[in-house]
């Protein structure tokens, strides 16, 4: 079976996706609180400065962008389930 150029451009911008969406996975900082964080809370984090314009830093900007990344693979995944489907 032969794949056609749709399913070729398809294939290779979904490679891209998945390399950079690995690539702003590894850029984000992780979480140091563990499992005490999760279970007592943090308030410090929230009364600060920072915490109230958590929205503006560059890891809340990095994990808005993983999560349009992972949304578009997913639905280039789809369509190109969709369009092997059909043939």
């Amino acid at each position: 079976m032969t794949l056609s150029v749709s399913q070729w451009i398809l294939s290779i911008l979904l490679m891209l996706i998945a390399v950079v969406t690995i690539i702003v996975v590894l850029f984000q900082q992780s979480d140091d609180e563990g499992l005490s964080g999760a279970i007592g809370g943090s308030s410090s984090a929230y009364d600060s400065y920072l915490g109230k314009n958590e929205n503006r830093t560059t890891s809340a900007k990095l994990a808005r962008f993983t999560k349009t990344l992972a949304t578009v693979f997913f639905i280039l995944v789809m369509v190109l389930d969709i369009i092997i489907l059909i043939k």
